[in-house]
């Protein structure tokens, strides 16, 4: 009886392992030492989708890929040759349906075990996983593509194989609207079929990739006989032998927009898979994605080389123009001549009539403008109220004066504004042919001088170029070369302007001016060379000189100051943007023994205009030291006064056009006077105003309870020795 029910719970036990293995995802299998099977799981489960009668007496090696018998035979033997060792491998094994499948195979020899007599083998298809990964890679590196900025044409032959290396069959190829066609940019598809499809209009019934887009929706005829064709696609199917076919749209990132189509062709019915669907959708996101960066740089590239109002060339495209128009000079000896249009009094519009009044004229003009030039010739906005006509192939010396006549002649008509106004306008044109100049910037300067001299001459004119101007051009040439020589001379000097605290009407400092003591020219003022500086790159080394000089000379005469004196000294823009400005600063208070707080850095609004990230980091660190922050020349540089909140200042130093103006109660420019020191007084910012001259300004300067004030009115400019009598005598205002 006990015999019974030890055979019934083996029995058991048995059922129980059988019910247990078969159940689970991988299969176990037993082989004797040939690789015959004895025994698998995989049978019950018809692992790779064969029946349980194939695996009968099957050496399982036959199913394995020829590129991995070689590795999996030296598996194999290495079993053999290690009895209880684990040995793991995959390979590629043959499903039922011929597809190739990904199998993780562990094995352990245990023939000479006598309760198995065999080898073990564990198998698990990861099939599934390893798409997965091999998509992924092969994603990668199309997006790698992408990001380096590949053609849109590399980028499609890109996701073509991408399609053929991840277990997409047929013949695959990509098409992207262009116009009213679907143009072929990657794989291949038979001439005819090409032709067919691209044909202009892709009306929704012509082709699949057609139906595709107008659906914006995976299309597939799984078996072309029985599907509805127009006649001609069904002709050529049939000649090619395309017996199934499916399309899948390509959608753009942003708005879901049809813009392409991948197609896919098999000579055989054929209806595909939901991994080749898969692999499908993430190609056209990849297609999607390069023409959408395409599309941006594109658009990047146009907004970069054109004026954002105007859709006019900008200056870096002019100059690019005209640079090889002066190389085409010198290879072929064709001529060229260049426009220079500033309009006229355009201020006093934007003044009187707004800044959006003042772009809308811009527009229209640019429009009248862009209506006379030829086709091949070149209208740009150069920047503000001055636009550039490049003309090309000049025949005769007289074409380019028509054509300013004929540019002067269009803004003979009055221009209508939206309210009914009427406006008119005009320009000062300067010509320049191309003659021997080696730079499109040297042929815009030798316009823009002729422009000016039409400003000088009445405006409303053409004036051309001549040796004159290029003589006024020499000699800005050679105040170049004398100024980069000028601080090791010692020719520049440093004046200094009282300050007033229009509170006690005592000095409280002092502003440093440099003047430059020419050997030919005289004493020259800053605005004769300071631009100059700007432009050659000289202006560090001599915003530096006046920093040291000015330190040590109000450093010698600090008996005579007041409490809380103040050195103004003015920072350009370049001073700004180079960086390392702090430690200069730190190094001249150290060397004369200057308290940073007795130090006021006049930094002019326009050097806050080139972005705010650059300049603002170096005010603060200036700030660390102690030093005491102005904006110069406040309200000229077309910045918001709520931008004062935002910046690392002390102070606001208001221009002296707005000054001025307080003489002209008529004059609207006086309001800013009140706006700028009760926006500065809102955010503790003290105020100075620039060029008082007239007791009337400075009572209302002190009604309106401005902080300091300095102009002729106290003192001119003087050196440091005058300076020192007047503050020895301390006079009051």
């Amino acid at each position: 009886m006990s015999e019974v029910r030890e055979r019934e719970g083996v029995a058991g036990s048995e059922t129980w392992y059988r019910s247990l293995l078969t159940n689970i995802s991988d299969s176990i299998s037993l082989t004797d030492a040939h690789g015959r099977l004895l025994y698998t799981t995989g049978a019950a489960t018809r692992m790779l989708g064969y029946p349980e009668k194939f695996w009968t007496g099957l050496t399982p090696i036959e199913l394995v890929h020829p590129d991995d018998q070689a590795a999996a035979v030296a598996s194999w033997q290495q079993s053999l040759e290690q009895p209880g060792t684990e040995i793991s491998g995959e390979v590629r094994m043959r499903a039922a349906n011929g597809s190739w499948q990904d199998i993780a195979v562990t094995g352990r020899n245990l023939l000479n075990d006598p309760a198995v007599g065999g080898i073990v083998v564990a198998t698990r298809n990861i099939t599934a996983l390893r798409r997965a990964e091999r998509l992924a890679s092969s994603q990668a590196m199309i997006l790698e593509r992408i990001a380096r900025g590949a053609p849109i044409t590399e980028v499609a032959a890109a996701c073509v194989d991408l399609l053929q290396g991840n277990g997409v069959t047929g013949q695959s190829s990509i098409y992207l609207v262009e116009g009213d066609r679907l143009e072929l940019r990657a794989g291949d598809a038979p001439p005819a079929l090409r032709e067919w499809v691209g044909a202009p209009g892709h009306s929704a019934n012509r082709s699949l990739c057609a139906r595709a887009i107008a659906d914006a929706a995976l299309v597939v005829a799984d078996d072309l006989r029985s599907a509805d064709l127009a006649p001609g696609l069904r002709a050529i199917a049939d000649a090619a032998g395309i017996r199934s076919a499916w399309s899948q749209p390509i959608l753009s990132m942003s708005g879901n927009r049809p813009i392409g189509s991948l197609s896919t062709l098999h000579n055989e019915v054929h209806t595909p898979t939901e991994h080749e669907r898969r692999v499908a959708d993430v190609t056209c996101n990849l297609m999607a994605i390069a023409l959408e960066r395409a599309d941006a740089e594109g658009r990047l590239a146009h907004q970069a080389l054109h004026d954002a109002l105007t859709g006019l060339p900008n200056r870096t495209l002019l100059l690019d123009r005209m640079d090889h128009a002066l190389a085409r000079r010198e290879r072929t000896g064709a001529q060229f001549a260049l426009l220079f249009c500033d309009i006229d009094r355009f201020k006093v519009i934007n003044d009187s009539l707004g800044h959006s009044v003042g772009d809308q004229l811009l527009v229209a003009f640019a429009e009248r403008f862009r209506s006379i030039v030829a086709p091949g010739d070149t209208v740009a906005r150069f920047g503000g109220d001055e636009f550039v006509v490049l003309i090309e192939d000049v025949t005769t010396l007289e074409q380019p004066t028509q054509v300013a006549e004929e540019l002067a002649g269009a803004l003979e008509r009055p221009f209508l504004l939206p309210a009914g106004r009427e406006v008119y306008l005009t320009v000062s044109t300067g010509l320049a042919l191309a003659t021997d100049q080696l730079r499109g910037d040297d042929w815009l300067r030798d316009a823009d001088a002729a422009m000016y001299r039409a400003k000088e001459t009445g405006r409303n004119r053409l004036a051309r170029f001549d040796n004159e101007m290029r003589n006024a051009a020499l000699v800005r040439l050679q105040i170049e070369n004398d100024l980069r020589r000028a601080v090791d001379r010692s020719e520049l000097v440093v004046h200094y302007q009282p300050v007033v605290d229009l509170r006690s009407g005592r000095i409280s400092g002092a502003e440093a001016l440099v003047r430059w003591r020419h050997p030919e020219r005289g004493l020259l003022s800053p605005h004769e060379f300071i631009a100059v500086a700007e432009d050659i790159g000289t202006i560090g080394d001599l915003g530096r000189h006046v920093l040291e000089v000015s330190v040590a000379d109000i450093a010698e005469v600090r008996h005579l100051l007041a409490p809380n004196f103040q050195l103004g000294v003015n920072v350009s823009a370049r001073q700004l943007s180079t960086g390392g400005l702090d430690r200069i600063v730190k190094s001249v208070l150290t060397q004369h023994q200057w308290p940073g707080e007795s130090l006021l850095l006049e930094i002019t609004e326009s050097a806050l205009l080139q972005g705010l990230d650059g300049p603002v980091d170096e005010m603060r660190k200036l700030h660390e030291l102690g030093v005491a922050l102005a904006i110069d020349d406040f309200g000229t540089g077309y910045s918001s006064l709520a931008r004062l909140g935002h910046l690392p200042v002390d102070q606001v130093k208001i221009d002296r056009s707005f000054v001025s103006a307080i003489d002209r109660p008529e004059d609207r420019l006086a309001r800013i006077v009140d706006a700028v020191i009760a926006i500065a007084g809102a955010l503790d910012h003290l105020t100075t105003a620039e060029g008082v001259e007239t007791q009337a300004q400075l009572d209302y300067l002190r009604r309106m309870r401005c902080d300091y004030g300095q102009g002729y009115l106290f003192a001119r400019p003087m050196p440091i020795d005058q300076f020192a009598e007047v503050l020895e005598t301390d006079p009051r205002w």
